[in-house]
């Protein structure tokens, strides 16, 4: 299979990149995959959403169903959400395993434990070159899935670092304890800004995790371990922790999508949300979009450049208010962070999945947030806040958006906030 040539040649196999191979497969491109380990051997336990499963048809990797999600602050305040089916953890292995499976069935060509060695561009075209274990294909385009460590962007100099959440989770079996059926999305338990989730999975297992708005490191791994230790005990949970997981979300601004002729998608393009740990339905939906974009790309209707605008633009202008809002969790005080928790009690559930999912990233989402924070805190309070942020770093957050402002259809946003808030006054009269 020397120097085989495909149209696409997508690195990694993980969500990302199976969504990727999938959509492209689906369009007619023809694609190959390569991953360095066995498909679904270095997956992750998602915790995911009920929409995706049921785009996509993944009802069977449901891992378990709560009786209960909560927000909660040492402090008092708690909020538990009354749709209890509106998030799940998922088998990683078997859902990854479904997507190289329907990628396969509609063409994609996928092989795994082939690591990838590096790439060069060749001919009067500059198509793409990429050199395996194994051996040497060439493409039109090529697709970094590789996540936060990629070659690629280390290659490329590309890294985003601006705010990171760190993540340590315990996995336990045999597990004893108090806590029911219930998850605890973000738990507040002790004073300070170290924070833990709960997560029972099956009837003799739990995820028990803790995060916090700094990096993972190895000058703290051990404080933060001690840390989650000290919580399980303090929440009366037992058993034998059989494996753990860790590392770091990237919680910054956008700064790039793409090196060179490599599309990044997934963690290798960052595109930041609060709730981007739950990775895992942000890097299905933009394989869509990434699959559209080289359909016109291999047609010549758009250029490399274009693909920002196409990622980014479905995102504005909700995007800046969630990296606000990333911004402002990383700063909270508890007293602030339990006036923040309780206040969610005043807000529509809709809305808070939204802020959870990304799936609203309208203005009318926008203006929500906002009206929320004015109503939650003061202006002092607020000021104290943004006088910490770094506005040179948001600026230029800014400036890298501008060119997808174009795709926003911020003229059809607008008409569509002028048409609700008609639609509530005429109903408000009636």
């Amino acid at each position: 299979m020397s120097n085989t040539t495909f149209d696409v040649i997508i690195l990694g196999g993980g969500p990302a990149g199976l969504g990727s191979a999938l959509h492209c497969a689906k369009k007619g491109i023809s694609v190959l995959l390569l991953e360095q380990n066995k498909i679904g051997e270095t997956q992750k336990t998602w915790l995911t959403f009920d929409y995706i499963l049921n785009k996509y048809s993944l009802q069977e990797c449901i891992r378990n169903r709560f009786s209960d999600i909560v927000f909660s602050c040492y402090l008092g305040s708690s909020y538990f959400f009354k749709d209890k089916k509106f998030m799940c953890p998922i088998y990683g292995e078997r859902a990854l395993a479904l997507l190289a499976e329907r990628a396969r069935n509609e063409g994609a060509l996928i092989r795994h434990e082939e690591p990838f060695l590096y790439y060069s561009f060749e001919g009067k075209n500059n198509d793409i070159t990429i050199t395996t274990s194994q051996h040497t294909y060439c493409a039109k385009l090529a697709v970094d899935a590789m996540g936060r460590k990629s070659e690629i962007l280390r290659s490329n100099g590309l890294q985003n670092d601006i705010l990171d959440m760190g993540c340590l989770a315990f996995f336990i079996k045999g597990v004893s304890h108090k806590n029911g059926n219930t998850m605890h999305l973000y738990d507040s338990y002790f004073p300070g800004s170290d924070y833990f989730w709960l997560v029972p999975l099956e009837d003799d297992k739990m995820m028990a995790g803790i995060f916090f708005f700094s990096p993972l490191t190895a000058s703290n791994i051990k404080e933060k371990e001690e840390k989650l230790a000290f919580y399980m005990k303090a929440r009366n949970i037992s058993g034998e922790i059989y494996e753990s997981k860790m590392g770091n979300i990237p919680l910054g601004g956008q700064t790039y999508v793409n090196a060179n002729t490599f599309l990044c998608i997934g963690d290798s393009c960052n595109t930041a949300l609060p709730s981007s740990g739950f990775s895992f339905h942000r890097c299905l939906e933009e394989s869509e979009i990434l699959a559209n974009f080289i359909v016109r790309y291999l047609t010549h209707k758009v250029s490399i450049t274009d693909y920002k605008k196409e990622l980014l633009g479905p995102k504005i202008p909700a995007i800046e208010i969630h990296l606000m809002i990333s911004d402002m969790l990383s700063k909270f005080t508890n007293p602030m962070l339990n006036k923040a928790i309780g206040n969610m009690n005043n807000l529509s559930e809709e809305f808070l999945v939204s802020f959870l999912t990304g799936k609203d990233m309208s203005i009318n989402f926008s203006i929500s947030a906002l009206r929320a924070i004015v109503s939650t805190f003061s202006l002092a309070e607020i000021r104290s806040i943004s006088l910490k942020q770094n506005y040179l770093k948001q600026l230029l957050n800014l400036y890298n958006l501008l060119p997808a402002v174009t795709s926003a259809k911020l003229k059809e946003q607008m008409m569509n906030v002028i048409k609700g808030v008609i639609k509530q006054d005429i109903e408000t009269k009636n």
